[in-house]
């Protein structure tokens, strides 16, 4: 490692711990379905399912959960990549349009290798916003886990003028994280049963993002 490169690590490292003291500063309020508690309780392996404007907090809720996680295969991306290794994670690089398919492979084969669990951004690293692609429930078809919707929501909350309106909750704000109901995906989905999946995830998300934001207006228990 060249001196640049100690240099970056370093302030990756710093920027990280500043992340850790200003998200754990929020107060966090949680609901998770039954089905998905019972799921979890028993530490099976589950694909969690989140849209890219809550990327921040969720991978600062999740960053003690080892699992494979699509990173977009962009310049940006790298920065992303290297954050998650240095919280324990196993970044896969991929985006619908740079290596998608090749990604998802690769996270299949890491999740069974490595029984680890997954996390993917359902809308992707471009989007439309809050519209599902049809990676987590290919991913889901071909590891026979279930995608666990995670909805977050914060207030107060600065928002990014980005294309998805990425969130990112303010120190001691309330923040809303909701799991909603599994989604189980036949292994021989193909055609119109993959695209009912897709449809299936994208309502149970945005039910979810609903849920978590008045969550957090309302406060609620810590569970």
């Amino acid at each position: 490692m060249n001196s640049n490169q100690k240099q970056e690590s370093l302030i990756l490292k710093a920027a990280l711990k500043t992340v850790e003291l200003w998200l754990s500063s929020c107060r966090l309020k949680q609901d998770i379905h039954a089905d998905s508690k019972a799921i979890m309780d028993k530490n099976g392996q589950v694909i969690a399912a989140l849209w890219h404007s809550s990327l921040i907090y969720c991978l600062y809720h999740f960053r003690k959960f080892p699992a494979a996680i699509m990173v977009s295969g962009s310049a940006d991306g790298e920065w992303v990549a290297r954050a998650l290794r240095l919280w324990g994670q196993v970044p896969v690089r991929g985006s619908k349009l740079k290596g998608g398919l090749v990604a998802i492979r690769e996270m299949t084969r890491i999740i069974k290798s490595q029984k680890i669990n997954a996390g993917i951004v359902a809308d992707g690293s471009k989007g439309p916003p809050c519209v599902a692609q049809k990676g987590a429930v290919v991913l889901a078809r071909d590891t026979g886990l279930p995608i666990i919707p995670v909805g977050i929501g914060a207030k107060p909350a600065y928002y990014f003028n980005s294309w998805d309106r990425l969130m990112l909750p303010l120190p001691f704000s309330r923040v809303g994280v909701v799991y909603g109901p599994p989604i189980f995906v036949d292994s021989n989905a193909r055609g119109t049963l993959l695209e009912n999946a897709r449809v299936q995830l994208e309502k149970e998300l945005n039910k979810a993002s609903v849920k978590a934001k008045r969550l957090a207006r309302a406060g609620g228990l810590r569970l």
